[in-house]
């Protein structure tokens, strides 16, 4: 009976395990190559134990070290980089770890013997609580992985020695008050840390955001005292224009008159501000790209339905839009002066989603990281922008997708809307 509960509590360890891999990372192979890799590792792993048992007779430091092996399919299955990956794979192993030392020692300071019962059900309620995870605690885990994906590999040994810690008290095997307590305590200081750690990056991130968004607002409302300016300017030298546009049809030369007009409403588009959308946030930041582009001979198309009141965090909606623009114009400027430059903007609310559609022109040529794109952005933040915009679709529980056809590179964002939101907003583009 007591090996049939062992048999149980480790195929719900490592289930869950592997749930909790697929929760925090994004496979990029086949379901078939993920099947055959973990079953590959498991059956490794089962003979590999029968093997060194008369080596290390200790089965948690067995356990330990064989256990470690189901990095490889993790390494193989997920498109992560390596940093991220060890940091998820010790941070769940860690953590499930905890899991079942606790119920463990529990079991020893009530029946002074291992019963499986206290463990068997520690473990079930660890696979009860996946659902939470996915809703409460990956969206801040994705944060911390977005930053790690790309530099950050002092983050990595965090979880490393958090394994390595709690590893001592299982091999250790000294089921005394006097161990418990100290076990408890260090792992409620890990996950406290785990909690500082996401926070920090979390409100560092908004605060990035914020400058941002405060940045071009602050340059959405000077261009637009300056169209004012303009305007009022225009207004007042109308006079002089008409005197102007009137003499030459009284000389009967129209087509003078003619071209005046014509540089005269080139000037008067030149000088107009126009409103794009009706969010107010979208619509400074959307305008900023538009002139951007402008500047640089990028022709720019729109079709936008973006309503004030979405359900969505201004500033998250800053980050997708304004990544997704800046590299549009980044890869469109560095496109030779002869070639078409182009930048077409959908957005449409339809099933409860905000869909965003962004295509743009670009010279041919780009960076493929892990199954994705990267930017071609030099510095520290190289690459950072996607990897907010991948982590900000599944905060919402969207997707994003990102291809190339014929020399257009195209992406597709779709946020799901809070329930009240959508139903009042249906709205789709033909």
């Amino acid at each position: 009976m007591q090996e049939s509960i062992v048999l149980v509590s480790r195929g719900i360890f490592l289930i869950t395990n592997i749930l909790l891999l697929y929760i925090f990372l994004t496979p990029r192979r086949p379901l078939w190559f993920q099947v055959t890799a973990f079953s590959v590792t498991w059956i490794t792993i089962y003979f590999l134990r029968g093997i060194l048992q008369t080596i290390i007779p200790d089965p948690f430091l067995l356990g330990y070290m064989v256990g470690s092996l189901y990095m490889v399919p993790c390494a193989l299955i997920f498109k992560e980089t390596m940093n991220a990956k060890l940091f998820v794979f010790f941070m769940i192993f860690s953590l499930s770890q905890f899991t079942f030392l606790i119920f463990l020692f529990l079991e020893q300071l009530l029946f002074n013997h291992y019963v499986g019962g206290l463990v068997l059900a520690g473990l079930l309620l660890e696979a009860a609580s996946l659902p939470l995870i996915k809703k409460y605690v990956s969206p801040y885990a994705g944060n911390m992985i977005a930053i790690i994906d790309q530099r950050n590999f002092v983050f990595t040994c965090f979880p490393l020695l958090s394994f390595v810690l709690l590893a001592f008290y299982g091999v250790q095997r000294t089921y005394l008050l006097s161990n418990f307590i100290p076990l408890v305590v260090n792992t409620l200081l890990i996950l406290f840390t785990y909690y500082l750690v996401a926070t920090a990056i979390y409100q560092t991130m908004r605060n990035q955001q914020a400058e941002k968004q405060l940045a071009l607002q602050h340059e959405h409302y000077r261009n637009l005292n300056d169209s004012i300016n303009a305007m009022k300017i225009m207004r007042h030298d109308l006079r002089h224009h008409l005197v102007t546009c009137l003499e030459f049809l009284v000389k009967k030369d129209s087509a003078a008159a003619e071209i005046y007009l014509g540089q005269l409403c080139n000037h008067y588009d030149d000088i107009s501000l126009p409103k794009v959308c009706s969010n107010q946030i979208a619509d400074a930041l959307i305008s900023y790209y538009l002139k951007a582009a402008q500047e640089q001979g990028i022709i720019v198309n729109t079709n936008l339905h973006l309503p004030g009141n979405l359900g969505i965090d201004d500033q998250d909606l800053c980050v997708i839009l304004g990544n997704c623009l800046e590299n549009a114009v980044e890869a469109c400027s560095k496109m030779p002066p002869d070639q078409l430059r182009f930048i077409d903007i959908k957005t449409t609310i339809a099933k409860n989603h905000l869909v965003i559609k962004i295509a743009n022109s670009f010279c041919g040529s780009v960076i493929h990281q892990d199954d994705g794109f990267v930017s071609s952005k030099h510095g520290n933040n190289h690459g950072m922008g996607l990897a907010s915009v991948k982590a900000l679709t599944s905060k919402y529980h969207g997707y994003c997708s990102m291809y190339c056809e014929q020399q257009v590179f195209k992406v597709a964002v779709s946020l799901k809307l809070p329930e009240t939101v959508a139903e009042s907003r249906s709205f789709s583009i033909p």
